[in-house]
């Protein structure tokens, strides 16, 4: 039995505020969930509240109270503090109980009461709530703060009260109570930290729905939920927004000094400013750093931090320290001992190098005041290699680091200075920057002591195909340097993946199909896993040139792996989103998939601004094409002439042919040759065949559109004849180059320039070579795009009883335009078989045999039927062949 001989005796006003319900917080948020979970717990004996400061278990337990006191159940609260010795703890949980209207008298005199053990008062209390008969509910604050004496009487209350007594209590750590055997044993719930925790719809609500979706993202990213924080910060807002003066860091900061740390003792105060340091505390990292071997006792000993040092991974086996308390604890630490954190740093920084994370060690050396350290790093990463595995984005975000002194000790620094500048289109900056670092070296001769030759070649043609806005320029004489470099029989990962990745960018702007295809398989070989950029960066170009030639599955399996890759490692990376998007749109553009594309739209565009003209080129045309095809030609010029000013800083002569072409081909469309012209003009365009159709100084993309524009703006002066040249020319070089894509549009401009010229006789030649062709390839957008001139063409050339071959294929095309013919819904021939055998009631296996197909071939035809016909079931096809034409 316990014996206590402190005095019991608590000042009045003291006792009464300990047994008083707090009042609700001003502008308390109730959240019906968290207030559900409590109260299914309290039907159990034992309710427990476990998240550290300031997640609001006091007010919400205030609210529980009053909403089970609307409800008829006597509730008794307890706040409980250091002071609280087992005599006092009794007299405060009888005064909780009187307070609450508990009949005592029944079972002992009140003025005896405070002389009695305190394990008696415990068990006189328990008779009268049994007594009472009815629920009762005892609420328990800060049990955490009691001495280990106390916490032993509250632990004896739980296991023997009466039936109708139910408890529940709060703290920030155990502090010995037996929660094990009530939650094994079913008759204890426990909420913790993740309930308490404000989600974004929380904050939103919390901040009335003034937050715009950025400021709700910051805000839910630096307080990660922690209700304090949140008040903080909307009474920091509500104090701007009055005119008067507030600081959030430190507001948070005195609330995590005086609440939060306060009571912690010195050895886990010390642990907890070293393990701020970090960016993730991962037991292995810490004990390296540290130069220890209990890392995993370190973070247990922060348990009473359990709700602030967040999970990392599933299993919790990584976390980190919350943003808030994190700075205060470093900031604590620079105060301190700034020696002991700089160290800390530096070896953090190295740690995180020998892992591979290069940004966060670039960021411990630079915070080590270590810029030396952090230029060894990005020389070891290196600027290609960098690219291959974060792209832009990481290029970027590295340049923070580039100090003065970084580039003048790292020739290959300062090369990814050049990038980065140029990315940020401050190009006579970067073109600088190029060309002081040919200087310091020689023309790329010598690295540093100690450097990489290979390396330096590798980052020095990377640079300079982000200089000139794509590695199309880059065919040749510059990938023999970069082989030979280091000597032409010495083998060199890096160099094969910088000449194999830039040769396939390169050899598709040229239309050099399949040796970009071959060096993207090289490419694609050489890379390790990390390389996750560059995987995506070759898939789209081999998608691309697939997409080019007609080969429809195979862009298609690319451009999936290219959408799987970004989804699952760049999703952040707003430039690789849109190209990836755009790439898809395009096919299924080409193929007229009105389904598709109805109402597709791709935003995002500026987010390209400074991209290489492959990568900028397929987002500008897919978003000029349904823009024009959603809200008129108009709208796709606008796009287009912010899109050609956009691109003026870049000074990127390739980018600039490219968009002035498709402007000038809108403009025409649009009924405006006039400024089409003056655009040609001032963009100084070629007139020339062999100039439009050069494939050795511009890519196929700028060919392509340069030349179309320029078909397209004959027809409309009424120069027929060059036009037809001009569309042939370009037909017989699409034909030379595998450019199925260009052909098509080749084929339908000559359709549209011969119709203007009246020859239809022309028109019925180029459309059955277009006819053969679609057959293979189903890209008949460029019919779709001039569909008056397409379906009239089709029409004549159905009613002169074409073969089977070229009538199947104009039939399906001229379906899938709208168009139809006299006899109604236009079917196949294979198609119009297929309906009259069902019409006579054949079954799928009968007509296969009859027909020489196999079923799966009937059942494709009598989906396309029931597309056509609107009707879902067989017996309606029997019912309706005969008004479709088509003989029973």
């Amino acid at each position: 039995m316990m014996s206590d001989s402190s005095s019991g005796n608590v000042p009045s006003w003291l006792l009464k505020a300990k047994v008083m319900t707090p009042e609700l917080v001003r502008d308390y948020l109730q959240r019906s969930s968290l207030l559900r979970k409590i109260e299914s717990g309290l039907e159990r004996r034992l309710t427990v509240l476990q998240a550290p400061a300031g997640f609001g278990k006091t007010t919400v337990l205030a609210d529980v109270a009053r909403r089970k006191q609307a409800e008829g159940v006597l509730v008794g609260w307890l706040s409980l503090d250091e002071d609280d010795t087992p005599s006092v703890v009794g007299n405060c949980l009888a005064s909780a109980f009187e307070h609450a209207s508990l009949d005592l008298t029944e079972t002992q005199d009140l003025d005896a009461w405070s002389s009695s053990p305190s394990v008696h008062q415990i068990g006189m209390l328990a008779r009268a709530i049994e007594l009472h008969s009815a629920p009762c509910l005892l609420i328990l604050d800060e049990v955490d703060r009691l001495p280990p004496r106390s916490v032993e009487l509250v632990d004896r209350l739980i296991k023997l009260g009466p039936g109708n007594l139910r408890v529940a209590v709060a703290f920030r750590s155990n502090p010995g109570l037996d929660l094990a055997t009530h939650v094994l044993n079913g008759s204890g719930s426990v909420v913790s930290t993740e309930q308490f925790r404000f989600s974004g719809a929380d904050i939103a609500r919390f901040f009335c729905g003034e937050l715009s979706r950025r400021e709700l993202i910051a805000v839910e990213e630096r307080t990660a939920g922690w209700p304090v924080a949140v008040m903080v910060h909307r009474n920091v807002r509500a104090s701007e927004a009055a005119g008067s003066a507030a600081d959030t860091e430190r507001l948070t900061s005195n609330y995590v000094a005086v609440r939060l740390l306060r009571y912690l003792p010195a050895e886990i105060r010390t642990d907890l400013m070293d393990l701020a340091v970090f960016d993730w505390i991962d037991a292995d990292l810490v004990d390296e750093v540290l130069g220890s071997s209990d890392a995993r006792l370190r973070v247990a000993r922060q348990s009473a931090l359990d709700g602030l040092l967040l999970p990392m991974d599933r299993r919790g086996a990584v976390r980190r320290l919350h943003p808030l308390v994190r700075d205060y604890c470093t900031d604590l630490l620079a105060l301190e001992n700034p020696v002991r954190k700089r160290g800390l740093h530096k070896r953090i920084a190295q740690a995180m190098a020998q892992r591979g994370h290069l940004m966060p060690a670039c960021r411990h050396a630079t915070a080590a005041g270590d810029s030396q350290l952090a230029g060894e790093f990005i020389e070891t990463a290196g600027v290609f290699q960098m690219w291959l595995r974060g792209g832009p984005s990481r290029l970027l975000a590295m340049g923070r680091f580039l100090t003065p002194q970084v580039t003048a000790l790292f020739p290959r620094c300062a090369l990814l200075r050049s990038v980065v500048l140029r990315l940020k289109l401050r190009v006579d900056e970067a073109r600088a920057q190029y060309a002081s670092v040919s200087r310091a070296t020689g023309d790329f001769s010598r690295d540093r002591d100690g450097g990489d030759a290979d390396a330096l070649a590798v980052d020095r043609i990377f640079t300079q195909a982000v200089l000139a806005g794509g590695s199309g320029q880059l065919l040749g004489g510059e990938f023999d340097k970069m082989r030979t470099a280091g000597g032409p029989d010495a083998a060199s990962p890096v160099r094969d993946q910088g000449r194999h990745t830039l040769l396939c960018a390169s050899h598709f702007e040229r239309a050099s199909f399949g040796e970009s295809r071959r060096s993207g398989i090289l490419a694609r070989a050489s890379f390790n896993d990390e390389m996750r950029y560059g995987n995506v960066f070759v898939n789209i170009h081999l998608g691309m040139s697939a997409m080019a030639q007609g080969r429809v599955r195979e862009a298609t399996e690319h451009y999936a792996a290219a959408r799987q890759g970004t989804k699952r490692y760049l999703s952040s990376d707003p430039c690789l989103a849109v190209w990836v998007d755009a790439v898809k749109i395009e096919l299924d553009l080409e193929r007229n998939r009105r389904k598709a594309i109805r109402q597709r739209t791709l935003t995002g565009l500026a987010a390209l601004r400074g991209a290489w003209t492959s990568v900028y080129a397929v987002p500008a045309a897919v978003s000029a094409e349904l823009m024009s095809m959603q809200y008129g030609q108009e709208s796709a010029i606008q796009l287009l002439t912010r899109a050609l000013d956009d691109a003026r800083p870049a000074r990127d002569e390739s980018l600039s042919r490219y968009l002035a072409g498709l402007l000038a081909f809108y403009l025409v469309e649009g009924g405006r040759p006039d400024q089409a012209a003056r655009l040609w003009r001032d963009h100084a365009l070629p007139d020339e065949a062999a100039a439009l159709l050069d494939l050795e100084r511009q890519p196929w993309r700028t060919m392509e559109a340069i030349s179309c524009a320029r078909i397209r703006l004959l027809a409309d002066r009424g120069e027929f004849a060059a036009g037809e040249a001009l569309a042939q020319s370009l037909c017989r070089v699409a034909s030379e180059r595998g450019l199925i894509r260009t052909l098509f549009r080749g084929l339908a401009l000559a359709m549209l320039v011969a119709q203007r010229a009246g020859e239809p006789d022309r028109v019925q030649e180029l459309l059955v070579e277009y006819l053969r062709r679609v057959r293979e390839v189903d890209y008949v957008r460029p019919l779709a795009r001039y569909g008056a001139v397409s379906r009239t063409a089709l029409t004549r050339l159905l009613d002169t009883a074409p073969g089977p071959a070229i009538r199947e294929a104009a039939e399906s095309v001229l379906s899938h335009l709208g168009g139809t013919t006299n006899t109604g819904t236009v079917f196949s021939a294979r198609e119009r078989w297929v309906l009259a055998e069902v019409g006579r009631g054949r079954r799928n296996g009968e007509i296969a045999t009859l027909l020489k197909i196999s079923e799966g071939g009937v059942r494709y035809h009598l989906r396309n039927i029931y597309r056509k016909t609107g009707v879902t079931r067989r017996r309606d096809l029997v019912t309706k062949a005969p008004s479709l034409g088509v003989p029973v």
